[in-house]
């Protein structure tokens, strides 16, 4: 009797071990996560800032790329593939930066992210720095040559149209920022060399439709800035192809359409979007293709974007939520 219960004592602890490391073999397979955080997917950088730059779903990956706090030129950030098992996947081709841009080119069937091109294979090139410098902050379709280049804008007013099969490039106007990464002076203008001249500091949204490109930023330079809250400050304008006009002089940071990362199906009469704000409340404007635009006032939830330096890491975006009449801003 004494024999038989120990045989069956033995057995329990034997097949309780047996569950045990079943139960922590499944949980070594799952990536841990804390109320859906998962640590593993933490992403760094040698600078004094990591940020999240852009997340973009495509080809059966979601793609991250990280940014440091200002530089037109390359870092230690990466291009980040993770997979549908949750598994971090570092591009080699990496090239850092502080990139926010994102556009899907649905002709060539490429995720443009950063300074990166995407193919449909998960195949990546990068366009160098050098070649393109200026902290990348936006995409758009090509006013006049959409199905083979695209825009791209930077935070210091440097444009470029792009060829998406070359990636070649063409400087419409030249980044304010120096080798180094440093806001330069103003260099004189050359016909080689032009210059934006917007008014306002930090680059946000570009989008294109009904015939112009629209860029907007959100802050100003200089010490009043700082201080007063309701001084002057940023800029919504847009871009016909040849000349620059101010549509609105507030501080603006989303601009998109219906088309949202791909760019307007209907580009001639599609509206056009964009997010801002003043010292009194929030501001919706809306481009319509015949009347231009019209801007629309709502209220603050917060005034933690009141500052008029337009420092602010994050900006609010305008997405879909699944109806054909409702938006999230």
């Amino acid at each position: 009797m004494y024999i038989h219960m120990k045989k069956s004592l033995f057995l329990l602890v034997l097949v309780a071990i047996l569950i045990s490391c079943q139960s922590k073999h499944s949980e070594m397979e799952s990536p841990r996560q804390v109320s859906g955080i998962y640590p593993h997917l933490a992403m760094y950088n040698s600078q004094g800032e990591c940020g999240t730059g852009a997340i973009v779903s495509w080809a059966d990956r979601l793609w991250v790329i990280t940014y440091a706090p200002h530089y037109p030129v390359r870092t230690d950030d990466m291009l980040f593939e993770i997979t549908p098992d949750l598994k971090q996947i570092e591009r080699k081709e990496s090239i850092g930066g502080t990139p926010a841009n994102r556009m899907i080119h649905k002709e060539s069937q490429q995720l443009f992210i950063g300074p990166y091109a995407i193919d449909a294979d998960r195949n990546v090139r990068a366009i160098p720095y050098t070649d393109m410098p200026g902290r990348h902050t936006g995409n758009a379709r090509h006013l006049t040559n959409p199905q083979h280049m695209i825009y791209y804008g930077t935070m210091e007013e440097g444009f470029y149209e792009v060829d998406v099969h070359t990636l070649k490039h063409n400087e419409l106007y030249k980044d304010r920022n120096n080798e180094k990464g440093k806001i330069a002076s103003r260099p004189k203008l050359s016909a080689k060399q032009r210059l934006a001249n917007l008014p306002g500091a930090h680059g946000k949204g570009l989008y294109s439709g009904q015939g112009v490109m629209v860029f907007s930023n959100n802050g100003e330079a200089g010490k009043k800035a700082k201080t007063d809250f309701d001084t002057e400050a940023g800029v919504l304008a847009e871009w016909d192809g040849k000349d620059w006009k101010v549509a609105r002089r507030n501080q603006f940071v989303e601009v998109t359409g219906p088309g949202g990362i791909y760019g307007n199906e209907n580009p001639e009469s599609d509206p056009i979007w964009a997010t801002g704000w003043d010292s009194k409340s929030i501001i919706l404007g809306v481009r319509n293709a015949t009347t231009g635009w019209d801007f629309y006032r709502l209220p603050k939830a917060s005034h933690s974007y009141d500052g008029a330096h337009g420092w602010n890491t994050e900006w609010p975006r305008i997405r879909n939520i699944g109806t054909t009449e409702n938006l999230i801003f």
